[in-house]
């Protein structure tokens, strides 16, 4: 009877070697990673991350409570907590009615308030149903105060459409 043996196969077995480099790879990526976490760069390697918003307060103009009343005919009378601190109030009287009336009915003008030191965003999903708004009457958005993110005493940025009011104290 006669064996033969099988010839070598000329493919070499993968080495150490080999499997080592897709390991590097990832050893450097998670290094990166963690020295621009550590190195305080959390905010330039968050901010191209899916999901990441961008601050609706880019791109506003800072204006006075006067000029927000001259842009979309309100004048704002308080954000403040309510329902033991679980809703946030915003509440307005109308100085120009047809502004006002603008204002409530067009989703891109419906307030949007930013807790300026944590930059948590709360935002009005849809406008209230006033029938119709009159000159001095005094009328209110109420929304979730998600995540407890505002507090009595936080300092908050109501945004606007294009125009932004800053430094308004939450209320309680």
């Amino acid at each position: 009877m006669i064996t033969e043996t099988m010839p070598e196969s000329s493919a070499e077995p993968e080495t150490e070697g080999d499997q080592t480099r897709p390991r590097r790879w990832r050893l450097l990526a998670i290094g990166l990673v963690a020295v621009l976490l550590v190195g305080g760069g959390t905010s330039a390697a968050l901010g191209w991350w899916p999901g990441q918003k961008a601050d609706v307060r880019a791109g506003t103009t800072l204006v006075t409570a006067e000029g927000m009343a001259a842009r979309y005919g309100i004048d704002v009378n308080l954000i403040g907590l309510t329902a033991a601190g679980g809703l946030v109030e915003f509440r307005y009287q109308v100085v120009d009615p047809d502004k006002a009336d603008r204002m409530i009915h067009d989703e891109k003008l419906l307030p949007i308030v930013v807790v300026e030191d944590t930059g948590a965003t709360m935002v009005i999903s849809r406008p209230h149903h006033a029938s119709e708004i009159t000159l001095g009457g005094t009328y209110f958005f109420l929304f979730a105060n998600a995540h407890n993110a505002i507090h009595a005493g936080s300092k908050l940025t109501l945004v606007m459409g294009d125009s932004r009011i800053e430094h308004i104290v939450a209320q309680q």
